[in-house]
């Protein structure tokens, strides 16, 4: 994800609006043919694989809900497009992640699409991702993510979207370890 604000001295600029829309097997060919098209930018395929590789598993999975990130974009007759996609996970690495599981869901495979970078939708879309996963899991309290400690642009776009750094590392024994970031989940 590389969505960054500006600089330290200016302020941070308003976030775009976007919509989240789950995807299963009665979405929209053309909406999923559109998200299955959707790739990282280089270099980023060390961080995240495109949801060609990993929608898939996730709609197979009763656990996990794939969505896709929605974004009007500028410009005469652009209308609204996907920009990005995510699943939100009410298993994978959880019990590793925190103390107690029940408490969380995991946002994984999150990534804003190569030609919409550093527009802030990443950000956008992870601050509503909480929203999703409240109304996903209504007992839940967190949402969790892992992202490499080397991907200082996800970073900082995680943490304006209210995500805090745990403390805890996901495979710490790598050379890239991930960071576990954590964010209270949100009513819509």
């Amino acid at each position: 994800m590389g969505d960054v604000g500006g600089g330290a001295a200016s302020a941070p600029r308003p976030l775009p609006a976007v919509r989240l829309e789950a995807l299963s097997e009665a979405t929209d060919p053309r909406l999923l043919a559109s998200v299955l098209a959707l790739r990282p930018g280089p270099g980023q395929d060390r961080y995240c694989l495109p949801a060609s590789m990993t929608y898939p598993p996730a709609s197979a999975d009763p656990l996990r809900l794939p969505f896709a990130v929605m974004a009007q974009l500028p410009g005469p007759g652009a209308g609204e497009r996907v920009v990005g996609f995510g699943t939100l996970d009410r298993h994978g690495q959880l019990e590793h992640l925190l103390d107690d599981p029940a408490r969380g869901l995991l946002l994984r495979a999150f990534y804003v699409g190569r030609p919409h970078q550093g527009r802030g939708y990443g950000t956008a879309a992870a601050r509503q991702a909480r929203a999703l996963a409240h109304a996903l899991e209504p007992e839940a309290q967190l949402l969790v993510l892992c992202v490499h400690e080397s991907n200082t642009a996800a970073r900082t776009a995680y943490a304006r979207a209210g995500f805090a750094d745990s403390g805890a590392r996901w495979m710490a024994q790598a050379a890239d370890p991930q960071v576990v970031m954590v964010a209270a989940l949100q009513p819509r």
